[in-house]
């Protein structure tokens, strides 16, 4: 096996670590100055520790039923048979009982589709308030040497070019620096970049986003082993803006009463959002399945590994630089002024911006997807509730409208007759044979119509369906970004909810319905009581903090 090269171990651990490696990382300094150090890296432990498990169990889970997405993961371990290539399982679909099965397992996979939705469409406002956060501070810093220029080259004031210069970039600094403008200015941005059909091109910058959170990742570390402050924290000229300097002492244990049992609880929310990486896990498969079961160990043992260190690096550095001034976006406890910070907030407001695009354009087709599912089965439920009411209705005019009794063979076929003469029975049970070939004719002389208004892309029914889901999604992502103080509570709700089905429900599942039976029963008692106690806690705690804004 190689080592390196594509589909080799490394890769394969360095594509998991780049899907768990986002902007949420620097949530994690304000997780450890709301548990302490010490109570932080267990934590960390901790879930590094059980979502191994879980990831483990969703690659053996891949492998085991040959699928290449969560939701067909889904459906193949309901159906308790694997997937099996261009073939369909009809000797087993005939049986009552596996038509059943497969009827629960369809339900089950369309149910996950529009989990994987839900959760994909809560990472669009997390970044979205990381950029306006970003915007808002480069702005203060451009107020702020505009003001230094106009003082110290007062001449300026005389040119008329220079005065329109300045008003224009003054007026525009001063618009961003709230925080709900910012949101509607990017969701306008994102929105003329996503309206092309294909936008392929801007998936070579994807690496952007990996890059900009290990970046930041090296900085944070680096003023942390530094314990580098602005010399204004000295002497006392920062007094307005002490969130740029350090207060109080390190705690170690951040835990007082009862009640710092559920904020660990949300925090610990955003460790299992760092561990974001279970909708590539699946899609990986196909790559590692040639692998033996002691490699795909250390895969994932490699991946968990790094992870922890990554985040162990990175929260203790944040912490030990701010202590108790930490905030939920550690960007914003380093000055606006600050060169390296400036260079870095550039940076991430434009890998964001393209981040942003990357996650929305599958997310549309995912909605576009789920919501003419939904009107296709409302369409079908009132179409089959008209069809029987027609067919009660007739039945009961035949009834009133016989006047002559005759024998039971006769009446039955006269009812046959008269109805299948007053009711159009063919919509119902399907199309005929001269109907469809009616159809495709009607349809081949609609394409061949110059006059076709689909040839017209910017008008087509399609684009204009893309276009509106598109408003849709980027309006519910605004109004939550908006809506939440801060992208740690997003994420809290995120981590503890919709991730929590992922990493917890489906894994169980997937062991339980996989290999259970085959292990020891208190072993698989115990993991399977861990994962329900665990996602039972996360749920509460995300679902208090939906309701409970700050």
């Amino acid at each position: 096996m190689k080592i390196f090269g594509k589909d080799s171990f490394f890769s394969i651990c360095f594509m998991l670590i780049s899907a768990a490696t986002g902007m949420g990382v620097l949530t994690l300094p304000w997780v450890f100055q709301q548990t302490g150090l010490f109570l932080g890296i267990i934590l960390l432990l901790y879930w590094g520790i059980l979502c191994s498990s879980t990831i483990y169990f969703l690659i053996m889970g891949g492998l085991h039923y040959k699928v290449s997405s969560i939701t067909e993961l889904i459906y193949y371990s309901i159906l308790g048979e694997p997937k099996i290539d261009n073939n369909l399982i009809e000797a087993e679909l005939n049986l009552a009982e596996s038509k059943k099965r497969a009827k629960i397992a369809s339900k089950a996979a369309i149910l996950c589709d529009i989990l994987v939705l839900f959760d994909c469409l809560f990472i669009i406002p997390c970044l979205l308030i990381f950029l306006s956060d970003f915007v808002i501070q480069i702005n203060f810093l451009v107020q702020k040497k505009l003001t230094e220029l106009s003082i110290h080259y007062y001449g300026l004031e005389k040119s008329t070019f220079a005065k329109l210069f300045y008003n224009i970039l003054f007026s525009i600094s001063l618009f961003f620096t709230e925080r709900y403008r910012c949101i509607i200015f990017f969701c306008l941005i994102v929105f003329l970049l996503c309206i092309p059909n294909n936008f392929s091109a801007v998936k070579l910058a994807s690496v952007l986003s990996v890059l900009s959170s290990v970046s930041t990742a090296i900085i944070i570390i680096y003023y942390g082993l530094s314990s580098n402050q602005p010399p204004e924290c000295q002497n006392g000229i920062m007094a307005l803006h002490n969130n740029f300097c350090r207060k109080g002492k390190i705690e170690f244990f951040n835990y007082s009463s009862i009640m710092a049992f559920w904020k660990i609880t949300s925090v610990s929310n955003i460790i299992l959002f760092s561990h974001f990486c279970h909708l590539i896990l699946i899609p990986s498969t196909k790559n590692i399945h040639h692998m033996s079961t002691k490699k795909i160990k250390g895969i994932v043992l490699t991946f968990v590994t790094a992870i922890f260190i990554f985040n162990c690096s990175v929260g203790i550095s944040g912490y030990l630089v701010f202590r108790l001034n930490t905030l939920p976006n550690i960007i914003n406890n380093f000055a606006y002024n600050d060169p390296l910070i400036v260079l870095m907030r550039i940076y991430l407001t434009l890998s964001l911006t393209v981040t942003i695009c990357i996650e929305i354009i599958p997310l549309i087709d995912s909605f576009s997807s789920t919501v003419k599912f939904l009107f296709r089965s409302i369409g079908s439920f009132i179409y089959k509730k008209k069809c029987d009411m027609e067919m009660t209705n007739s039945i009961k005019n035949i009834e009133q409208n016989l006047n002559t009794v005759v024998d039971e063979e006769t009446n039955s076929n006269q009812c046959t007759s008269t109805l299948a003469s007053t009711t159009n029975l063919t919509s119902y049970f399907g199309i005929s044979d001269e109907q469809k070939e009616e159809n495709n004719e009607v349809e081949f002389n609609w394409k061949k119509c110059p006059c076709n208004y689909s040839h017209f892309k910017c008008l087509s029914k399609e684009r204009l369906f893309k276009i509106l889901n598109l408003s849709i999604v980027l309006t519910f992502s605004g109004i939550m970004a908006v809506r939440f103080s801060s992208v740690a509570k997003l994420i809290q709700v995120t981590g503890g909810t919709l991730d929590g089905i992922f990493v917890f429900i489906v894994p169980a599942w997937i062991y339980y319905s996989t290999y259970f039976k085959y292990n020891n029963k208190v072993f698989g008692v115990s993991l399977l009581s861990l994962y329900s106690v665990n996602f039972v806690v996360a749920s509460l705690s995300g679902i208090v903090g939906l309701f409970k804004m700050e």
